[in-house]
């Protein structure tokens, strides 16, 4: 089996993906409710709803289902129909969430999704269905599209979406087949109550194939796959009109496909008050209605008589019917352009997701060229413009929120104002600093003068430590003042301040270091030195370890509530941001060339900063590494700082996180920082 395309189900945590089921649901939820309180729309005898469901070919297939549910007459049959076609329109939603997320390797893109029924609303003539156009009508008929014609749409999209789905994987040649028989069954399915909608689904197959062989011997099997997969769909087609061919709806009322092709030749005249400019009238339709010999002859002597009249008549139907949809197709323009003029590994999943919406779409459109462009008409079509909405959502999304930060203004004024602080020391920069360690503080009086006696202890006269106060109400700032003035000890000792927030003096502190290494800890060394011993086994290259309480040779005593902190902001973390870093809020060891130019970019001002921090390494694929601590005692029975407030302001930043994650992806820090060639280790 070839090993063209990627794998995007590594960047989505099981976590994740649970979530991005659960997206799905909730929208499929909502789209059964919203069906479930329509009635189940019969087309009326003689109506332009009942004649497009006999020319789509929807009749056996729909009349069949009807007599299996207990007959074409029964009311019974028709509500549980209308339960089934709501069923097959939310399907669909459970998964495509998910499929978006993998096409893209960003769980955002799936997360969007749950704007699509409000965005089709905007859309789609007020439906907040996807998929379909299940019950909406338009200028030319008051009658509301039936149950036949919406089951028609649904079972192309739900054929379309699972395609896509199996597109984002990489499958053994067993389960390809699987794959491809399931989407075979579905496409017969849809045969039966469309032919146009069966050849669609069934075409999609072929792209999985595709996908999956190996380059230069893709095109015969992929073909062979279509021609078979159509056949296939056609047969079951033919099937359903001879098993429903005994019943009265299907015999009585069976038009043709050539009667209604001669009665396109009549536009615009039955949509707008002008004459065709065949000469088509209605009257001549009347002539030839019932008759598929005489509208076939008529049909053929229109076309060789006028061919330039009957190309002009088409060619306005093809205008009339993108005007019908343009709103969708200027969203799905701008998303895809947007998506595909990205240099990036997501531009070929996306190809192939593209692949699978051509064959509706051309068919679709051609349909309704060809006969009428009303609304009754555009189930195919519908169906294979919604899935590309879904899509172009999902771009969308990913292409705005991960564009490089250098891009955006709002990125270029923050990041300038910071850069000033880079150049501003009490020492020259080339004074040697080995470690700099920056200690946070706010109303920290109290626990400073032991911490920074420990830490002056420990440290050498190649080392700093940067006190950062930030909007303490106590004695702080008067604390560490008279200690700087009586510093005994070889290292250095400076104090800062900045805004409140934990985030802000930690930007500050790393911003004012000058150290080849940076250590970020807490006031009160929550874990003594055990950390700082830990970190100073590793190798030079690290670019960014924590001492982690997660570690399993951690030796950690927590209360109930903070264990169950510890992992539900695990869980966000894992779900949200696909971090697989066991704990983000413990100490940081960090390289400090990478450290100050993380600063420099970051957004975070509170909790969230040293989990931006960790994000920032793992996007750009550094190895963080974890390394064991032990938890001081005063820790073990002391109070949580954590206050429900700051749950609010945590999981906000992780919605945050998660929407501009991507631009860490796009920076090279170690390149244009790095006072030397040392690598970093990655």
């Amino acid at each position: 089996m070839t090993d063209e395309i990627d794998r995007p189900e590594a960047h989505l945590p099981r976590s994740t993906r649970l979530f991005l089921l659960l997206v799905g649901g909730v929208v499929a939820i909502g789209s059964l409710l919203v069906v479930l309180a329509v009635p189940e729309l019969r087309p009326q005898p003689g109506s332009l709803a009942a004649r497009a469901t006999h020319v789509a070919g929807g009749e056996p297939g729909f009349t069949l289902l009807l007599t299996l549910l207990g007959g074409t007459e029964s009311d019974a049959a028709w509500r549980s129909a209308a339960v089934l076609q709501a069923f097959l329109i939310a399907i669909p939603s459970l998964w495509m969430p998910l499929a978006v997320a993998r096409i893209f390797h960003r769980a955002r893109a799936g997360y969007a999704l749950l704007l699509l029924p409000p965005l089709m609303w905007l859309l789609n003539n007020g439906t907040v269905l996807v998929g379909t156009e299940f019950g909406i009508t338009d200028d030319v008929s008051s009658d509301r599209v039936p149950l036949p014609l919406g089951m028609v749409a649904s079972l192309t999209f739900l054929g379309l979406s699972l395609a896509l789905l199996f597109t984002t994987y990489r499958l053994s040649r067993a389960r390809l087949i699987g794959a491809t028989a399931l989407v075979l069954l579905l496409a017969a399915l849809a045969g039966s109550f469309g032919w146009l909608a069966g050849v669609s689904v069934a075409l999609s197959a072929s792209v999985l194939w595709w996908l999956h062989l190996p380059r230069g011997r893709r095109l015969l099997p992929a073909a062979l796959v279509a021609i078979v997969m159509v056949a296939g769909a056609l047969g079951a087609q033919s099937a359903a009109v001879w098993a429903a061919s005994s019943t009265p709806v299907s015999a009585s009322a069976r038009a043709s496909a050539w009667e209604d092709l001669y009665t396109g030749l009549t536009y615009p005249r039955p949509l707008l008050d002008r004459p065709s400019i065949t000469g088509v009238t209605e009257a001549d339709v009347e002539d030839v209605r019932d008759s598929p010999d005489a509208a076939r002859e008529q049909f053929l002597a229109t076309a060789a008589n006028d061919p330039g009249g009957v190309a002009a008549t088409i060619f306005q139907k093809v205008l009339a019917t993108l005007k019908h949809f343009g709103a969708m197709i200027i969203v799905i323009v701008v998303g895809l352009v947007l998506a595909l003029t990205r240099r990036a590994h997501q531009s070929r999943s996306l190809s192939a997701a593209l692949m699978i919406a051509v064959p509706p779409l051309v068919l679709g459109l051609a349909y309704a060229s060809l006969t009428m462009p009303v609304v009754h008409n555009f189930s195919v079509l519908s169906a294979a413009l919604s899935y590309l909405v879904a899509l172009s959502l999902g771009a969308l999304v990913w292409s705005v929120t991960s564009m490089p930060s250098h891009v955006r203004s709002v990125e270029r004024g923050r990041i300038s104002s910071r850069a000033g602080i880079l150049v501003r020391a009490e020492y020259p920069a080339d004074s040697g600093i080995d470690l700099t360690v920056v200690v946070p503080t706010r109303n920290g009086a109290e626990v400073l003068p032991e911490t920074l006696s420990l830490l002056g202890q420990e440290l050498g006269a190649e080392d700093e430590i940067i006190v950062v106060e930030n909007g303490s109400t106590d004695e702080t700032t008067k604390t560490v003042g008279e200690i700087v003035r009586t510093w005994p000890h070889p290292s250095k000792l400076l104090m800062r301040h900045s805004a409140p927030g934990l985030g802000e003096a930690l930007r500050a502190g790393t911003l004012a270091s000058r150290g080849r290494r940076l250590l970020l800890t807490a006031d009160d060394l929550p874990f003594g030195f055990t950390d700082l011993q830990q970190f100073r086994k590793l190798s030079s290259s690290t670019a960014v370890a924590i001492g982690s309480k997660a570690h399993p040779d951690s030796e950690v005593v927590r209360s109930r509530t903070r264990m169950i902190q510890s992992k539900i902001f695990r869980f966000l973390r894992e779900s949200l941001l696909q971090s697989r870093v066991g704990d983000s809020q413990g100490t940081l060891w960090v390289d400090g060339a990478w450290g100050r130019e993380f600063a420099r970019l970051s957004r975070e001002d509170g909790l969230m900063w040293t989990t931006e921090l960790v994000l920032a390494a793992e996007q750009q694929d550094h190895r963080v590494v974890e390394v064991p601590v032990s938890l001081v005692e005063r820790h073990e029975t002391g109070a949580s700082r954590f206050r429900g407030g700051d749950a609010i302001r945590s999981v906000l930043g992780f919605v945050r996180l998660a929407i501009y994650k991507d631009d860490y992806c796009n920076e090279d820090w170690e390149r244009s920082t790095r006072p030397d060639s040392a690598p970093i280790d990655a």
